[in-house]
Order: structure tokens, then C-alpha cells, then sequence
């Protein structure tokens, strides 16, 4: 099974959903399109004065260094790094967050792009990951920057964010 799959099956199942039918297009990762949404804002353009004083935790490693867990350069989860216009935490800079859809650089210049919260469900080989990590440069963690990432890939910079319909959530 892809590591991205156990992500999608994560995110049903925390969402009291079938997590065995993990493979299906209605699984609770967001879309490329909803992760941009949610790191970048409504039409949101960046003054040059908010985006020098952007917080973000990036290139903290250092190549060949072996870390344990505890030493780890890393910033706290209730640090406000990497902060939204809608206040959430991490969405640049921390870690490459999975996305629901598959990776092909020409995807948005297709007509199947063209709706209200495009996913691209053309199996490419390789899922879309967005947010840049602590790992990379900080070119990497521009809310606009997309790359893709081999299903099947692991390691200490990729990780997932799970989302939820409005009417799933506790009221």
C-alpha cells in the first residue's frame, strides 16, 4: 500500500468514514486546490513588509547529520510558524503536506481544471505535495510552489493534514 493511501485512510477513518476504501477520489486529504486555499487565503496578495516578517522554520538540518527524535530541529506544534490568513499553523515550512490529487505539471492549463475545486484524478505515478519542510530552502515553502512526490516515499519532511465537510465536524 502507498504511504499516500495509509495518509487518505488515516483521514477517513478519523472522520468516522470507511477507511478501508481508502483509494477513492472522496477521501478526507484536501485537494491541491483546497490546501492552497487554506495556506494562501482569499485573494490574498503578501505585502512585501508581511512577507519579510514571515515566521518559518526551513533549511534547520544540516546534510549527513543523524538526529534522534528529541534533537531534532523542529518548531513546536503550537509554535505559530508557517501561519495562514485563516490562522492555520504549519502550512508552510514544517513539513510536505500530502494532497488528494495526482502530479502533472500541465494540469492547470487543461480544461478539467477549470471547475470549483479542481482534482486531478489521473493516475501519473506521482501524488502532489505542497508546503515545503524544515529540510529545504525556503524557495520551497511559497504557498504557490508545487511538486510531486512517489506515492510510496517516506521520511521525516512528508506528512498529511486531514480535512472534514462542515457537517461531519462536532457541533
Amino acid at each position: 500500500m502507498e504511504l499516500a493511501s495509509f495518509a487518505d485512510a488515516y483521514s477517513l477513518w478519523a472522520n468516522g468514514s470507511q477507511w478501508n476504501c481508502y483509494d477513492s477520489q472522496d477521501g478526507f486529504l484536501p485537494s491541491e486546490a483546497q490546501w492552497e486555499y487554506a495556506a494562501q487565503g482569499a485573494f490574498h496578495e503578501l505585502s512585501s513588509f508581511e512577507s519579510e516578517d514571515a515566521t518559518l522554520v526551513f533549511g534547520q538540518h544540516e546534510r549527513g547529520a543523524y538526529y534522534e527524535a528529541s534533537t531534532m530541529p523542529m518548531a513546536p506544534v503550537h509554535f505559530p510558524c508557517g501561519l495562514s490568513s485563516f490562522g492555520l499553523h504549519h502550512m508552510a515550512g514544517n513539513i510536505w503536506q500530502w494532497c488528494r490529487d495526482w502530479f502533472a505539471d500541465d494540469f492547470y492549463q487543461r480544461r478539467e481544471s477549470g471547475g470549483v475545486n479542481p482534482v486531478n484524478q489521473s493516475r501519473t505515478g506521482v501524488r502532489r505535495e505542497r508546503g515545503g519542510s524544515w529540510v529545504g530552502p525556503i524557495e520551497l515553502c511559497r504557498t504557490t510552489y508545487r511538486r510531486g512526490r512517489v506515492p510510496n516515499a517516506r521520511g521525516r519532511c512528508l506528512g498529511f493534514r486531514c480535512i472534514s465537510p462542515v457537517e461531519l465536524l462536532p457541533k
